[in-house]
């Protein structure tokens, strides 16, 4: 009884401090919070009143005739013009587009403009604060700044983005470990019948054109969902891809061509057709020989860096180069929200790059030398 007593008091105190408590917080005056503008939404700024002695009306008509844009932390936006009017209060308002979509040069201009006034980093993970005001497109201000909280990105866009990010990333790795990352030039030798679940070495080559076959795809489709731009692909971008894609061609070419590796690996086929014919069959021989005829995979860092003679440098640096140049597309992607133009060095490295790659490719010894074979 004591218990259900107390229990009661409790109650009905607590009640009484939640209700409290909530009367009080209705009564509390709401603070007013300034809404960032994300990209793409209309900029609006109050002016204020005009000087005494001049109307607002005319005001805004003479602001209009002299087709202002907006200019954003110094930076003049281009296409980006405003429109004035008066408010109920008679207080002089501009309204411009922050729009960075479309298709062109003026909406890479547009979007060149607003990383500049970003101070260098297009800020997609949160709004960044600057002045902002109207002045003429060829430079200058007409206005007074005013400080306007922008962001580059919505919420939604951000994660449409990265989730369409994701899922083509995703695509192109499990493409690389599931199939279309290892080489196919192995071919099987009558007589010698290839290993069950048999997987053949990953190739390098086709590494680097996944690599970057998945990073240009991704990163395209990022930057579509945000902008709405099609047409984002620079004349770099496409100038590596063909370095990559040449690479992969004469990789594959050289894979199928007739070397010494075959006659290496006719060799290792006839050992494993002595042991399997001796009596009884030398399986340890057997497995030795079956290994070289259909060289495995090692795992995907041995296969990428090496062959039969060992880990080689001509593979570690074109690895190590793919890695470097794919993070920093990333991350100047992810900066100015457009696909990055790859300079003349940068290709000319990279060319370089490939090719050294590929010369030593050309030389290189996948199947070792039977013993005592000379």
């Amino acid at each position: 009884m004591r218990r259900t007593i107390i229990r009661t008091i409790f109650a009905a105190v607590l009640g009484t401090t939640i209700a409290a408590g909530g009367a009080a917080q209705a009564q509390m005056p709401t603070a007013a919070t300034d809404t960032a503008v994300v990209l793409g939404q209309p900029l609006t700024l109050n002016l204020g009143v005009p000087p005494a002695g001049t109307d607002c009306a005319t005001q805004a008509a003479m602001l209009n005739a002299q087709a202002l844009v907006l200019v954003a932390n110094g930076q003049t936006i281009p296409g980006a013009r405003a429109s004035f009017g008066c408010s109920a209060k008679g207080e002089l308002v501009g309204t411009a587009s922050t729009s960075i979509s479309g298709n062109g040069d003026d909406a890479a201009q547009r979007r060149a403009a607003w990383q500049t006034a970003f101070s260098g980093f297009f800020s997609l993970a949160g709004a960044k604060t600057l002045p902002v005001a109207f002045g003429p497109a060829t430079g200058g201000m007409t206005t007074t700044p005013k400080m306007v909280s922008i962001q580059g990105a919505s919420d939604r866009d951000l994660g449409l983005a990265a989730l369409w990010f994701a899922l083509v990333a995703a695509l192109f790795l499990v493409a690389f470990f599931r199939h279309f990352g290892r080489t196919d030039a192995i071919t099987p030798i009558a007589g010698v019948p290839m290993p069950a679940n048999y997987r053949a070495p990953y190739s390098l080559a086709r590494f680097q054109l996944l690599w970057w076959s998945g990073i240009v795809t991704a990163s395209y489709v990022a930057i579509l969902t945000i902008t709405g731009s099609m047409d984002t692909i620079t004349t770099g971008t496409m100038a590596l891809m063909g370095i990559v894609g040449g690479t992969s061609v004469l990789a594959a070419f050289q894979d199928r061509r007739p070397s010494d590796d075959d006659t290496r690996r006719h060799q290792h086929a006839a050992a494993y057709l002595a042991a399997a014919a001796a009596t009884p069959p030398d399986q340890t021989a057997m497995a030795a020989s079956l290994a070289e005829v259909y060289p495995p995979s090692q795992g995907l860092l041995p296969d990428l860096l090496s062959d039969a003679a060992g880990y080689n440098i001509h593979r570690l640096q074109l690895l190590a180069w793919t890695g470097v140049l794919g993070i920093t597309f990333l991350y100047e992607v992810t900066r100015t929200l457009g696909m990055p133009e790859l300079s003349a060095n940068l290709l000319a490295l990279t060319g370089i790059s490939n090719g050294t790659y590929f010369g030593f490719k050309m030389q290189e010894q996948q199947v070792p030398t039977p013993t005592g074979t000379a």
